[in-house]
């Protein structure tokens, strides 16, 4: 297989660290170094990740902050309204943010307070809340799956000297085994299933804990099915300079590292959790349904159809751009 050279020491350090007396690297433990360690990790620099200019490395609904914002706030009032909390009494918590970079950081609000918790972060919250992240649980670890000669096999990296490979693992290690009744006996050579473990776990965490409130997240995913029959590459990549990176194990730390998540697993989790109302939209659609003063403002005939609000909700909305390729889900819990 073809190797990767890991040309900063520090990473190269890191890795070492990681690896067994084998050189093997568990996949979800490379993934969390790539992305979270405390200096090196992706999401822990402090660096311009979200944008339209050179220096960024993608851009998403969160580049139109005060647009999206204003939608993410009348959507997140009417569902406390709908569901009998008072926005007053509830608390604003974001995860996956900058603390200077919140969706609402800025943004006057008629809540309770406002609160931030980044990537990788010890996760508190309690109390009444609404609880928001927009691409949060496609940036977390997961495990992969090959199926090879009539059975699935597990990959790892393999770490020799100053390169980074694909590697085999002797047997599925306990994690991926658990998730053997889901996957077919029998597909095509080669195919690749992509195993959304942190994203399952992280759910089960925001869910399993000590507040009540509103459930809203943004991100992109596909249902268990269409994993395992529509996907056979995997939906594993990275992202540099706006560049989709099929080699996900090149430039740890200076890459994102995302996949598709499993919008059933989520729901499942929510359900499990005495969560109600659980509903997956469009974000085209939830904006619709969520935002109509916001869309009533966009519309109004006294604007200039080259104003940059209309612009800019075109791209979170227009199926061909945003509107479709994210998806909202939402829930709540008394």
């Amino acid at each position: 297989m073809s190797t990767t050279r890991i040309e900063s020491v520090e990473m190269r350090q890191a890795l070492r660290s990681l690896a067994n007396e084998d050189h093997f690297i568990e996949l979800p433990d490379f993934i969390r170094l790539a992305l979270y360690h405390p200096t090196l990790g992706y999401y822990r620099q402090r660096r311009q990740r979200i944008g339209r200019n050179p220096q960024t490395d993608f851009y998403t609904s969160a580049s139109f902050k005060s647009v999206f914002g204003e939608i993410v706030l009348e959507a997140a009032v009417s569902l406390l309204d709908s569901f009998g909390f008072s926005p007053s009494q509830t608390d604003w918590v974001e995860i996956g943010a900058d603390a200077d970079r919140g969706l609402l950081s800025s943004a006057q609000t008629p809540f309770q307070s406002k609160r931030h918790i980044g990537f990788g972060d010890k996760l508190e919250l309690e109390g009444q809340l609404v609880v928001f992240s927009n691409e949060l649980f496609d940036a977390q670890p997961f495990r992969q799956l090959r199926f090879e000669s009539g059975c699935w096999r597990e990959y790892g990296i393999a770490l020799e000297e100053e390169a980074l490979s694909w590697r085999p693992r002797e047997n599925l290690s306990e994690e991926a085994h658990s998730w053997l009744p889901q996957l077919p006996n029998s597909t095509s050579e080669s195919y690749i299933v992509d195993l959304p473990c942190g994203s399952n776990s992280l759910l089960q965490e925001i869910a399993a804990s000590n507040w009540n409130g509103v459930f809203i997240a943004f991100d992109y995913g596909k249902s268990w099915k269409a994993l395992i029959e529509e996907t056979p590459q995997g939906t594993a990549r990275g992202y540099n300079a706006h560049q989709l990176v099929e080699d996900i194990l090149a430039s740890p730390g200076q890459q994102d590292i995302t996949l598709h998540i499993c919008w059933d697993n989520l729901e499942s989790g929510l359900r499990e959790n005495a969560f109600q109302s659980i509903h997956l939209q469009s974000q085209e659609s939830f904006i619709a349904h969520h935002a109509p003063e916001f869309l009533k403002k966009a519309f109004d005939p006294t604007l200039s159809p080259l104003d940059p609000l209309r612009s800019q909700l075109k791209e979170l909305m227009h199926p061909s751009l945003m509107g479709q390729k994210f998806q909202a889900l939402t829930a709540h819990r008394a």
